[in-house]
């Protein structure tokens, strides 16, 4: 044969869409993180409560049960917002933030400590590619533990309350969606972006919970100094708390402090603390584009 037969020639064959690129660093990180039985044990027990509260509203609807357990009817809470988001939206965030704190760091420093990039991104893989597909991972689990659990509520609650409860409660399931998914987008891409600068996984999480953490004590620091809203600017948990009682028109008092913050300030606040850390995380991770 001869020689120039045996030269280099590109692929010409068929090419596969961004987005299946894409679910193929999806599909090996989901497949990495359920390789702990710790990590299992702890996603099996986040689950427990909204199990726990579908059974609630089954024996609240049944008033032989309530008579059986010889339960005080005047003593039962009324199922609207401030229910949904005081029992489900509020326990499982804060599990989300173990959830990511866990798992987050550990889906992007290995790859910048071990200079894996440059074999990343060497195929036909692009930079938004990688960062969505580690992202879908959090954005699947967390799903999962949030508002897909609390979708389930709300149609177990309205075939058991009725017509008129569902009309009335409409917005919950837009509520849980888009505060769950903020909290899940805006927690994820900020491990990611402490992550690549901070390779170790350990250290990693202890920044990002220090940085969550200061920001809260920063925030209620300014606010008794200086009053203001720009006080929570800084505070995650204090737009956390706007937006859920916002969206899920609930009653502040069972919430807890909510900050007398517009919900448009809370929703820049998450949007600019994502975009941030996105900008980050993709400058940092071009500068180990080409290391070898």
């Amino acid at each position: 044969m001869a020689i120039f037969l045996k030269a280099y020639q590109g692929y010409s064959g068929p090419v596969s869409a961004s987005y299946e690129r894409m679910l193929v660093i999806f599909r090996y990180a989901l497949a990495d993180v359920f390789q702990s039985r710790l990590f299992i044990a702890f996603y099996f027990v986040s689950l427990l409560l909204p199990v726990g509260l579908m059974c609630f509203l089954y024996v609240y609807h049944n008033l032989e049960l309530l008579l059986t357990f010889e339960v005080p009817l005047d003593d039962l809470p009324t199922i609207d917002g401030t229910f949904f988001a005081v029992a489900m939206q509020i326990p499982q965030n804060s599990l989300l933030l173990i959830l990511v704190m866990v798992i987050g760091p550990s889906m992007i420093s290995p790859d910048l400590r071990n200079n894996a990039m440059p074999l990343y991104l060497s195929r036909p893989i692009s930079l938004s590619n990688y960062i969505v597909g580690k992202l879908l991972v959090l954005v699947f689990l967390g799903s999962i533990m949030t508002w897909v659990p609390g979708t389930l509520l709300f149609f177990l609650q309205a075939f058991l309350g009725g017509e008129g409860w569902l009309g009335d409660n409409l917005h919950l399931l837009l509520a849980a969606a888009i505060s769950s998914l903020l909290w899940i987008i805006c927690l994820s891409l900020l491990a990611f972006a402490i992550s690549a600068y901070v390779k170790w996984k350990a250290v990693a999480r202890i920044f990002f919970f220090g940085v969550i953490l200061i920001g809260s004590i920063l925030g209620q620091v300014i606010e008794e100094t200086f009053g203001g809203v720009g006080a929570y600017i800084v505070n995650l948990f204090a737009a956390q708390e706007v937006i859920l009682t916002n969206l899920y028109q609930a009653d502040p008092d069972f919430l807890g402090f909510v900050p007398s913050m517009p919900i448009e300030v809370a929703l820049a606040q998450f949007f600019v603390v994502s975009v941030v850390a996105l900008i980050l995380l993709a400058r940092r991770i071009k500068q180990y584009q080409g290391v070898v």
